[in-house]
C-alpha cells in the first residue's frame, strides 16, 4: 500500500470517527435518561422487617436491631429470647458511649427516663421481640394526683468544675461527704495538710455531724462551736 492509499484510508477513519461522534453528541447531551423496568425473580419477603428500636415485625418476631448475643442464636417465631446471662466467665459488656467524638453528647433538654410495669415481659434486654408494649408505672403526687413515672433527668450544671451534677432526693448518711474543692476540682488541704473532706455520719457521736433522734423518727444536724475553729 503507497502512501497515497494509507492516506485516504486514514481520511476515511477520520471521517467515520466524526461522524460517530457527532451521533453520540446528537443522542446524549442534555438528554433525560430513558426510564424501563427490570423485573426480578419472586422471592420470600417476610424476614424483611423494618429497623424500629420498639416492636418487631407484626409484633411477631425481632427486628432489624440486635441487642444482646441472645437474638444471634433465637430463630423461633412469637417469642422472646432466653434472658441474657454472663456464661463460661465471660464478663463483657455491650460497649456504647455518649462523646463529642462517639455517639454525640446527650442532650439535657430532652434527656428521658422511664419506669415500666414488665407485666408478661421476661426478658427486658430484647426489646425488639415485646409482643405489646409494657404500661408506664405510675405515682402518686404530694397532690393525690396519679402521674406517669417517666421525666427528664434533673441536672446541674457547676461552671467551675464544668461538670453536671444531679439533684439528691435520697442521702446515704454514712457514704456522704462534705468536701471542698478548687477550681480544677481538687479537694483543698486545711492548714494541718489534711484534706477538707468529712463523712456526714460517724458511729461515735462526738464525731458525727448528724445524729439519729429516735422520738421524732428524723436525722439531726448537730451544731458545734469552738473558739478559734478554722
Amino acid at each position: 500500500m503507497n502512501i497515497n492509499e494509507r492516506l485516504s484510508e486514514a481520511e476515511n477513519k477520520i471521517k467515520f470517527l466524526e461522524a460517530k461522534i457527532k451521533d453520540l453528541t446528537v443522542n446524549t447531551e442534555q438528554k433525560s435518561k430513558t426510564p424501563y423496568t427490570l423485573a426480578g425473580g419472586n422471592r420470600d419477603r417476610t424476614n424483611i422487617g423494618a429497623i424500629d428500636a420498639s416492636a418487631g415485625m407484626g409484633q411477631i418476631k425481632g427486628s432489624g436491631i440486635v441487642w444482646n448475643t441472645e437474638e444471634l442464636k433465637h430463630s423461633q417465631l412469637n417469642s422472646e429470647p432466653t434472658n441474657p446471662e454472663e456464661v463460661d466467665g465471660a464478663k463483657g459488656y455491650a460497649k456504647h458511649s455518649h462523646s463529642k467524638f462517639s455517639g454525640g453528647a446527650l442532650i439535657v433538654d430532652v434527656l428521658e427516663f422511664v419506669e415500666y410495669v414488665w407485666g408478661t415481659i421476661t426478658n427486658k434486654h430484647s426489646q425488639s421481640y415485646w409482643k405489646v408494649q409494657p404500661e408506664i408505672a405510675t405515682e402518686k403526687t404530694s397532690l393525690g394526683e396519679v402521674v406517669e413515672k417517666k421525666g427528664k433527668l434533673e441536672l446541674f450544671f457547676n461552671p467551675d468544675t464544668k461538670s453536671w451534677g444531679t439533684g439528691a432526693y435520697e442521702i446515704q448518711v454514712d457514704r456522704c461527704y462534705f468536701v471542698e474543692r478548687d477550681n480544677e476540682g481538687n479537694i483543698l488541704l486545711d492548714s494541718n495538710g489534711n484534706e477538707m473532706k468529712s463523712c456526714l455520719y460517724d458511729e461515735d457521736p462526738m464525731l458525727s455531724s448528724i445524729v439519729w433522734d429516735k422520738n421524732a423518727q428524723k436525722w439531726r444536724l448537730q451544731a458545734v462551736y469552738a473558739s478559734g475553729a478554722e
